[in-house]
């Protein structure tokens, strides 16, 4: 019997005798070792064409009329491999000018909150498509002005979408019969205080939505994105009434979404003591309103908040993980 070594490796067998066979002859194994050069792995995923290799190096017979010999190998002991979780909810406010736009994701669920002004819905589009979004799960409209609502007619037409969800709002504009004109196969839902929307391990929460008010920017959608003890507040253009009616509400949150691009008419020293948040995050472009106005960013700069701004800062990202966030 020979025992055949290949390289410097071996698989410690043993043959002994077979009382199935009658004939004056031993099993004997050949050992085989697959040498670390093949493109195989020792350590982690089965692979396939490893255990059949395996298979064939046991089935290798020849007789013998003597004890085989022992063939022996050395112990190969894997390494310590590290898991890495990538098990995390991205939102980005996306750089849309003097408008709104955010992208909620987690792994392939997605919702996308307000779309720009009509100029914006291409941008936003291609946004989606650069971060993998083929199918989008919810599209929130918070409310139907056109710096929010604009751009949602070319995210329709582009990207495939289950859900819309309104403020239940309609306005006599170009832009509002647009968007309309798109939802034909997508679910329409009109949100109410209480509504909550999954995104993965997530959670959406809306907190205030139409109060029948004669200035739009009342009847925002204001919501609450949550992941384990990580929060946003995402008010959209809540002002005034709007945000005095939050301040009974559960609106504690460690990342603030500064309501109506920073007017001086939100984000009171009241509402952003309940928030009690360590960062602030403006969405704002070219404008005649002054926004973001000294009023409003001399109060967050007071509180002591980190602040940041789409007009200077670009698209803003922020990862959240199990127990911490990021700021990018």
């Amino acid at each position: 019997m020979v025992c055949r070594q290949l390289d410097y490796y071996s698989i410690n067998i043993q043959c002994t005798d077979n009382d199935l066979f009658n004939l004056e002859t031993h099993i004997g194994i050949f050992c085989l070792w697959l040498h670390s050069d093949i493109s195989f792995k020792l350590c982690g995923e089965p692979n396939m064409e490893k255990i059949i290799l395996l298979l064939l190096s046991l089935v290798l017979i020849v007789g013998c009329t003597q004890q085989c010999p022992t063939c022996s190998c050395p112990t190969y002991n894997c390494p310590t491999v590290t898991i890495i979780d990538n098990d995390y909810v991205s939102v980005d406010f996306i750089d849309v000018g003097q408008g709104d736009a955010t992208l909620i994701k987690y792994k392939d669920t997605e919702m996308l909150i307000d779309c720009g002004d009509n100029s914006r819905g291409p941008e936003v589009a291609d946004f989606l498509k650069e971060k993998g979004v083929t199918y989008l799960e919810y599209l929130m409209i918070t409310h139907p002005d056109s710096d929010h609502l604009g751009g949602c007619d070319d995210v329709l037409r582009r990207i495939p979408t289950h859900t819309v969800i309104t403020n239940g709002e309609s306005k006599d504009t170009v832009s509002y019969r647009e968007v309309m004109s798109e939802i034909d196969r997508e679910t329409l839902i009109v949100a109410s205080a209480g509504n909550e929307w999954n995104i993965g391990p997530a959670t959406l929460k809306v907190l205030s939505s139409n109060t029948n008010s004669d200035d739009s920017n009342q009847n925002s959608i204001v919501s609450k994105l949550s992941f384990n003890d990580n929060d946003i507040l995402l008010t959209a253009d809540c002002d005034n009434d709007c945000e005095r009616g939050l301040l009974d509400k559960d609106i504690e949150a460690e990342i603030l979404r500064v309501a109506h691009h920073g007017s001086k008419y939100a984000t009171g020293i009241d509402l952003l003591e309940k928030v009690n948040a360590s960062v602030a995050i403006i969405s704002v472009g070219d404008n005649s309103y002054g926004h973001p106005t000294p009023e409003t960013l001399d109060r967050i700069t007071q509180e002591g908040i980190a602040l940041y701004r789409t007009d200077r800062d670009g698209t803003i990202s922020i990862r959240i993980d199990d127990d911490s966030y990021q700021v990018e």
